[in-house]
């Protein structure tokens, strides 16, 4: 079985004066709100194959505060990417990925969850905990077992709410 993680970025400064949204930096909380994140990840999942990340500055940051060892792709279609763009970044990953964790921005991220999460399947206090909200540094973590090219659906299996 597939496993899709979708994360938001972490906790992120408000905009400053004469500096654009992709140069927003994590704050201290966002940080620390990460490296909980990636303690989290390798307590409990499978070792990632491929982290895909924005180039926004604060996705960069949240993966780096993580400390995962997978191998890192980051890419200006993320940024600000709508859901439409996210699935087609997730439909060309290779075969022989089995974990990827997906690091983007709402409201695209949380979209891709909202599409792809099939209610047959899905844990419904999960699908609760998103109907609402999925602030900054949420985790989705999803179960596939299509081929990457081919995903529609998903079960989602848990919401890590910060």
């Amino acid at each position: 079985m597939r496993s899709l993680l979708l994360l938001r970025h972490a906790q992120t400064e408000s905009s400053r004066p004469g500096s654009g949204d992709h140069a927003r930096r994590l704050t201290p909380d966002g940080e620390r709100q990460a490296a909980a994140l990636g303690d989290h990840l390798r307590s409990r999942q499978p070792p990632l194959d491929v982290v895909l990340c924005s180039s926004a500055t604060r996705a960069q940051q949240t993966v780096e505060a993580m400390r995962t060892a997978a191998p890192l792709v980051v890419s200006d279609r993320l940024y600000n990417a709508g859901a439409d763009e996210i699935l087609a970044v997730i439909r060309d990953l290779a075969d022989d990925v089995w974990h990827v964790l997906v690091v983007g921005h709402a409201p695209g991220l949380p979209s891709v969850v909202h599409e792809l999460a099939d209610p047959a399947t899905s844990n419904p206090q999960a699908l609760a905990t998103i109907e609402w909200r999925f602030p900054a540094g949420t985790l989705a973590t999803m179960a596939l077992t299509q081929a990457w090219p081919d995903v529609e659906r998903a079960a989602l299996v848990s919401v890590l709410l910060p």
